[in-house]
């Protein structure tokens, strides 16, 4: 009796650790739970508490291994897993700040840098608006919970304690990376359009009138041009980032 209590109670606790592994690697990843504003106290208290939440519904977790390889390669195996979803999540997030980027240039604010907050490093002044404007949204319409939805849901993409497959997770980064970029490129397009006839607008002007001043008075005319598309657009920016947010946690299930 007290050897099978002993097993059983082994069990829970090595499959309790197994789910913190994969929960832990993801949410130190994860926007908006990993970022370095976050203390390491809440993030360790959020890993454990939605571990614990899922540790009693996560189905096929097997006892502790007698071979401390096995041990070893079945953590590392959640560990993978775990990372692999934070990642490809700040992947997707990075389109923000890429986007932002673009828009600074064309703005000509490009030199102005300041921080986002995040686990990014400093960028423009709109990549940094609009990294704080996609973590804000990203709580505002539940999207965290389709995170821990996702991470439940994962296990049945990548079993526990099994390493993933080398090759899924290259075609899945790729795809990911991928659309990002052509994320931050969509965001970007009416600044593209504005900065083209922007560009051919002032050469035009410096053709007519060598003499006149086009850079002193084609600056105040980017940046207000910039703000005004920008403020007309941060709405349909917005809603575009969080529906391919949620697509992306679609393939986990959240």
């Amino acid at each position: 009796m007290t050897s099978a209590l002993t097993a059983l109670l082994t069990a829970e606790i090595y499959g309790f650790l197994l789910v913190v592994a994969r929960v832990g690697a993801a949410i130190s990843l994860l926007p908006g739970f990993g970022e370095t504003a976050v203390p390491m106290q809440a993030r360790l208290a959020a890993a454990l508490g939605v571990a614990l939440a899922l540790s009693a519904v996560v189905p096929g977790l097997p006892p502790a291994p007698d071979a401390m390889s096995d041990l070893l390669v079945q953590v590392a195996g959640e560990l993978a897993a775990g990372a692999f979803i934070g990642i490809s999540a700040r992947i997707l997030f990075a389109a923000l700040q890429i986007a932002g980027q673009m828009i600074a240039q064309l703005m000509n604010l490009s030199n102005i840098f300041t921080s986002p907050g995040t686990g990014f490093e400093s960028g423009s002044v709109a990549g940094s608006y609009l990294m704080m404007g996609g973590l804000v949204l990203l709580f505002v319409t539940d999207q965290h919970l389709s995170i821990i939805k996702a991470l439940l849901e994962s296990y049945k993409l990548m079993p526990p304690a099994t390493l993933p497959s080398l090759a899924g997770l290259a075609k899945t980064t790729a795809e990911t990376v991928s659309t990002s970029f052509r994320m931050a490129v969509q965001f970007a397009t009416p600044f593209l359009v504005l900065g083209f006839v922007y560009n051919v607008g002032l050469g035009l002007i410096n053709r007519a009138m060598p003499q006149f001043a086009v850079f002193f008075i084609g600056m105040p005319i980017a940046i207000l041009g910039g703000l005004l598309v920008l403020a007309m657009t941060v709405a349909v920016i917005a809603t575009s980032f969080i529906g391919h947010f949620a697509s992306f946690l679609h393939r986990f299930g959240g």
